[in-house]
Parts: C-alpha cells; sequence; structure tokens
C-alpha cells in the first residue's frame, strides 16, 4: 500500500511539472533559451522529487523501471562530468539533453500505465 501512495506522488510530480512545462511553452512570450532553462528546471526538481520518494529497493514494477531511469541518467552524467576536453556549452547543452530524455521516459511510463 506504501509503494501505492508513492506511485500517486511520483505521478503527481511529473505530470504536474509537465503540465508546467506545456504552460510555459503555450502562453509565455519569454525568450526561447529562458524558456528552455526553466523547463529544464522544472525537469530536474521534479526528478529530485521522484528520486526522494522513491525507496531504495522498490517492489511495483512501475517504480523500479523509474529506479532505473534514474540510475541511468546518474551513470550518464558521471560520465559527462569525467570527460576531458569537451567545451563547458557542449557540456551543459549534454547535460540538458540527458535529463531531459529522462523526465520524458518517466512521463512516458507514467503515462502509459494510466
Amino acid at each position: 500500500m506504501r509503494e501505492a501512495h508513492i506511485l500517486n506522488d511520483v505521478r503527481k510530480a511529473v505530470l504536474g511539472a509537465a503540465d508546467t512545462r506545456r504552460g510555459l511553452i503555450a502562453y509565455s512570450k519569454m525568450e526561447a533559451m529562458e524558456m528552455d532553462r526553466r523547463a529544464r528546471s522544472l525537469e530536474r526538481d521534479a526528478l529530485e522529487q521522484v528520486r526522494a520518494a522513491l525507496p531504495p529497493m522498490p517492489a511495483l514494477p512501475l517504480l523500479h523501471q523509474i529506479h532505473l531511469r534514474l540510475q541511468r541518467m546518474d551513470e550518464r552524467l558521471d560520465e559527462l562530468s569525467s570527460r576531458e576536453g569537451i567545451a563547458e556549452i557542449s557540456r551543459t547543452l549534454e547535460n540538458d539533453d540527458i535529463v531531459w530524455r529522462t523526465f520524458e521516459d518517466v512521463l512516458e511510463l507514467l503515462e502509459g500505465s494510466a
């Protein structure tokens, strides 16, 4: 029962961030770079909320899949941070891409299970 509650919290965090992100795009007159920066910030915050809510070894298959996605993201970010000879702007763009893809993967898992 506890993991069902956790799944509900995870769903709220991710779907809420996706809705807010859509609002940035649909109703905003801000510059594209600022919109992108805010969208990545929303995604990072949502993923951190998910990470904080997840138990170390989730029993529910959906939570386990989300846990694996976050682990993969961490591994890719660690690899990126240890790479040498990469321009800082490239590192930032790749970091953002990793976060965005993870967020989209988690969102797809949650939307597919609703």
